[in-house]
Parts: structure tokens; sequence; C-alpha cells
């Protein structure tokens, strides 16, 4: 954490040369939960963070642009606090992608949005009419890398530091990691951090992530690596000290054998702990008025070493209708918003403020602004996504093809395009599925 946060005062508050912040460990480990600790005091210097996620065989060419049509949305819903700021930040970018900057409007809708604001006058302008958004999405030339390395440029300068997260680079493409090393060499980028994770199991000397981060590294780049792995005995004797109230000294023998069962991987810490409280193993104590707990049951309780099976056994807990709503959520890739998940159920009884908020309570999701909420862990998403795979293998074919065409034909509107963009990509691996299970039952 304090290597961070001096990377963070370097780079951000100080304007040195741009640095990259690598985080390497395994699933559970923290990665993501470290980098969002930076994000407090990022807001306090009037800073932006811009995140995005690779999901394996998900269309990782689009990661970047969603991450930035993202963000110029939450942009865009707070221009009207701040016009004069957001007038501003148009004729930077103005100045940086210049007029002819059709084709990266038209991959980061709200970037046009942005751009567009009180041009209401003329409609014309940086029209996407006729335009095959989807195509060009994967498409991406020099022209287009050069576009996005100027747009960063210009979000990111004294006034507004910018932060850039990208996770989960194990299953980065090589335009994304052109656009990296490209921005992390721009001369004219300054107070501006990238920060990336990764699964270190999954990449080697030969991977092209390696080999882009040395290309980086010899061309005069920064490249610090943070390496995350299990979590010492004592610091989750500390961890759960704090989480019961007490001291240290009684939670010894507890934490021991947390310890054990966990491999010290926080996630799995964590879990387990909410697990042991739902099972009647740890309990808050009215006549003690302390938290007291059952070692010898816990001693003999299992506790998987995958944490996919681990999460999918809590979700096998919850009620059918609750992990039929999971399940769907996990079709909708690692982020996911309201309006989108609203029309994907399509039950006029369903609740789903209710539902978020028991999600959120269960540790499933976070909050990320507004009506925008994403997956609490990836591994959290694919426990969700393997049990979703198993109900699509069960089904006939007859009802895999209703089913599938009536939620993405039928859900969205003509007038939903983007809606329809940001789900099918994310939900394209079901086509697969479905093929697989036309074949096996056809």
């Amino acid at each position: 954490m304090l290597m961070l946060m001096d990377l963070f005062q370097s780079v951000i508050v100080l304007g040195d040369q741009p640095t990259i912040a690598i985080i390497a460990g395994g699933p559970g480990t923290g990665k993501s939960t470290l980098v969002n600790q930076i994000k407090k005091p990022l807001e306090e210097k009037g800073g932006r963070f811009v995140e995005g996620k690779f999901v394996n065989f998900h269309q990782p060419d689009v990661v970047l642009t969603a991450a930035l049509d993202t963000f110029f949305g939450i942009l865009f819903d707070k221009s009207r606090d701040n016009p004069k700021q957001m007038m501003l930040l148009r004729w930077r970018i103005h100045d940086a992608i210049g007029s002819g900057s059709d084709a990266l409007l038209n991959i980061i809708p709200n970037l046009q949005k942005l751009m567009t604001m009180g041009d209401e006058h003329n409609p014309s302008s940086h029209s996407t009419r006729g335009y095959n958004t989807s195509k060009r999405r994967g498409d991406i030339g020099i022209r287009m890398k050069y576009l996005l390395v100027k747009l960063i440029g210009a979000l990111s300068h004294r006034s507004h530091p910018l932060v850039l997260f990208l996770d989960d680079l194990q299953w980065a493409d090589a335009m994304t990691l052109d656009v990296i090393r490209m921005i992390m060499t721009d001369p004219d980028i300054e107070h501006f951090l990238f920060i990336g994770c990764y699964r270190d199991s999954e990449v080697g000397l030969a991977h092209p992530l390696t080999s882009s981060l040395n290309d980086i590294q010899n061309q005069g780049t920064n490249v610090i690596t943070i390496k995350l792995g299990q979590i010492e005995k004592e610091c989750v004797n500390s961890l759960v000290s704090d989480a019961l109230c007490l001291p240290p000294s009684l939670c010894v023998r507890l934490s021991t054998v947390v310890h054990r069962k966990t491999g010290g991987i926080m996630l799995f810490v964590l879990k387990f702990l909410k697990s042991l409280n739902e099972e009647g193993l740890l309990w808050f104590s009215m006549s003690s008025r302390r938290w007291e707990f059952d070692l010898n049951r816990i001693k003999v309780r299992e506790i998987s070493d995958d944490v996919v099976v681990h999460m999918t056994n809590q979700m096998n807990r919850l009620s059918k209708r609750m992990q039929a709503k999971l399940k769907c959520c996990a079709c909708l890739g690692p982020c996911f918003d309201t309006e989108i998940l609203r029309k994907a159920i399509r039950e006029t009884d369903f609740n789903i403020n209710s539902f978020l908020e028991s999600s959120l309570e269960d540790g499933f999701f976070q909050h990320i602004v507004d009506d925008r909420y994403k997956w609490a862990h990836d591994q959290v998403q694919q426990a969700a996504y393997d049990s979703c795979c198993r109900m699509i293998f069960l089904s006939s074919r007859d009802n895999w093809n209703i089913s599938f065409e009536y939620f993405i034909e039928k859900s969205f509107s003509r007038t939903d395009s983007f809606c329809k963009q940001r789900i099918i990509p994310s939900t394209s691996w079901l086509q697969d599925i479905g093929k697989s299970v036309s074949d096996g039952v056809g």
C-alpha cells in the first residue's frame, strides 16, 4: 500500500514521469482492493479514475474503449454541476483529437454526447448514422491508437490528474498493450499513472504482457511491480481481531485455523468468516457481550481450495429465484447498470432495488456510481457464470433457442442499439454454448 501511495504522490501530485504500477498475484489476493485505496485521495486532488477489466474469451479489444465510455457517461451525468469545467475539458479534447475524429466518437458514444452537448441545433455533427460501431470496435488501426493516446493526454493534467486501471491484463489483446506502450512513452502526457493487475500464475516469460512490459521499460519508462500473495498468520490474526473487536491474544487460536484453511488468501478469509457466522459457528453472545466461536467444529469444517467452488456453494444456499437473477447478471459482463438488468430480467414483480441491496450485503456486487454496479470479484462472477453454463447445457434445444432470441431481440427495441452493443459482446460466449447444445441434441 505504501509503495502504491508513493507512486501516486510522485506521479499524480508532483507530475513526475509517467509510471506503470503492475500488481501481480493470484485470484483473491486483494489486487483490486489495493488499487481501490487510491480512489479517495485521487478524488481529493480533483483527479479522474478510468477502470476496465478483461474477461477471458470476451472481446478484449473493446475493454479500453468501454472503460472510457463508462467514464465519459459518468462525467456527462455530472456535467450540469460544473458546466464551465466541462467546457474547458471539451476544448482540451477537441484540441487533442482534432475535428476528424468521428471514428473515435463512434466507438465511445458517451464521449460523443459530451462533445456535442449544447449542439442540438446541428444534429448532423458527428452523426453515427449508418456506422457499424460493433465492426469498428474490433478494427482499431494506427490512427485510432493515436487518437486514444491523445485523448488520455487531454484528460490528464495538473488540476485533474488521471489514473487508468486495467484489471486481468493476462487476457489483454495486442492492440490494448500497444496503446498502453504508446501512452507511457508519449512525452506530452503528465500527471498520469497506469495501474495494471494480472495473475502471475498465468503469465510467463513468453507471455505477450511480459514482452510488452519489457519493451516499455527499455524505452525509459519506470515499471514498478508489486507482488501480492498469501497474507501471514499475524495479519490474519489482526484482521480477525479487528472484525470481532477482541484483543489479538484471544483470536490466535481462531485465526490460526482460519489461516490454515484459507491458505491466507484474503478473499477466502473474509468469505470463510462470513460463512462461519451464517452457520452458527461464530456468533455474538448477548450474555458475555462479545463474539464467541466453536473452535472444535470450525476445525472439522470443510472449505474448498477452489474459490469458484467455494462461491458456488455459497450461491447454492440462496433461493432459486435469487440464483437465477445472479446467473443473469453474470451474463451481462463484469459491470452492468440497472437499466440493462431490468430489461434482461423482464419480470413485472421483480424488485430490482431489493435484489441489488441483498446482493451488495452478501458481497456479490459492489456499487460503482449512480445506477452502475460491478461484481465484487471476477471469481464471484465466474461462479455464477459456470452455474449458468451448466444450466444451459441441461436445457433442451428448443427452450434454449427461444430464451436466447427472446432475451436479445425482444428485450431491446430498435432504439436501444447501444444497450445491445453492451450486452451482445458480454454474452457472445452464450452463442457458442447454444450452438454446442443444439449440435449435441440435434
